[in-house]
């Protein structure tokens, strides 16, 4: 468990490293370009959960579309809403403290809990320069809080005490978070330990889930999991009429739309037609298939 832990800190770091490389070279490549949509976001609204919800929405296309072109998209957000022009100023300054990361230097001879802790310091502090207390809070405070909470887990799993020590000292520290948070991380790790029981044989497994969850939520689960596998088994019978539908070429362009809009609907409830989109994206991305 504790290189676990290590591994996530490393992966975190590789996160910054890849968005550095992928800033760097789109700042570098700036030119004037147009708002052209990208496959990743057809077909989906933009997040204003918050602040960053949004930032990250428009950013997410990084490496897809120029950064010039990314600002260009959401200034023309910014204009549609009451609150643009002060959260526009906030966008700004978050674009500055995503390229600041680029000086963050490699934790040389780091590892374990002594890298997560330096990533975790590096990043407060480049947060703390660039925007005010409030505004840190208001934009790093889960992803902050989940750092000290991977630097916590890995500090008392380093004690190498047993399981049920381990779960007491655990719960002592979620204890401490705020009721909302606490039931985040708690359901988190239930989950982590349900996903934990997919490599065993469906009896330990029915076991095994009924131990940690209950028996009427152990029935839910698997009542979910069957309707799940026969979601999958309807989607991959849809993505292959559809694919014949796309190479039927003695369908116009308009009529073959209508014909997958058609097969959509006879496959799946209006309510599912979103997500089968989705699925229909990334099918076509991983063909290398433009529509």
């Amino acid at each position: 468990m504790y290189l676990a832990s290590r591994s996530l800190g490393i992966a975190f770091g590789g996160l910054l490293i890849v968005f550095v490389a992928i800033y760097m070279t789109s700042t570098a490549q700036q030119e004037k370009a147009t708002d052209t949509p990208v496959s990743s976001q057809i077909g989906t609204d933009i997040d204003i959960s918050s602040d960053r919800d949004t930032f990250e929405y428009f950013l997410s296309t990084l490496g897809e579309k120029e950064l010039a072109e990314i600002q260009g998209s959401y200034q023309k957000f910014a204009d549609t809403v009451s609150y643009g022009e002060k959260q526009e100023v906030l966008f700004q300054k978050y674009l500055r403290y995503k390229e600041s990361i680029v000086s963050v230097p490699p934790p040389d001879g780091l590892t374990g809990i002594e890298y997560l802790k330096f990533i975790h310091e590096k990043m407060q502090q480049l947060q703390a320069d660039a925007f005010s207390s409030r505004e840190q809070n208001s934009l790093f405070y889960q992803e902050n809080l989940a750092r000290e909470m991977t630097i916590k887990k890995a500090e008392l799993q380093a004690l190498g005490v047993d399981d049920e020590t381990y779960q007491d000292l655990w719960q002592q520290a979620l204890n401490t978070l705020p009721p909302d948070m606490k039931e985040s991380y708690q359901n988190a790790e239930l989950l982590g330990n349900i996903n934990n029981l997919a490599s065993l044989d469906s009896d330990e497994k029915s076991y095994r889930l009924t131990d940690l969850v209950g028996e009427d939520a152990a029935n839910r689960i698997h009542a979910l999991e069957q309707e799940e596998n026969a979601f999958d088994a309807s989607v991959q019978a849809y993505l292959k009429e559809r694919e014949t539908l796309l190479n039927d070429n003695s369908y116009s362009e308009d009529e073959r739309l209508q014909a997958i809009a058609d097969l959509r609907s006879n496959h799946f409830s209006s309510d599912n037609h979103r997500r089968v989109q989705g699925l229909e994206n990334l099918d076509d991305e991983k063909k290398n298939r433009a529509l």
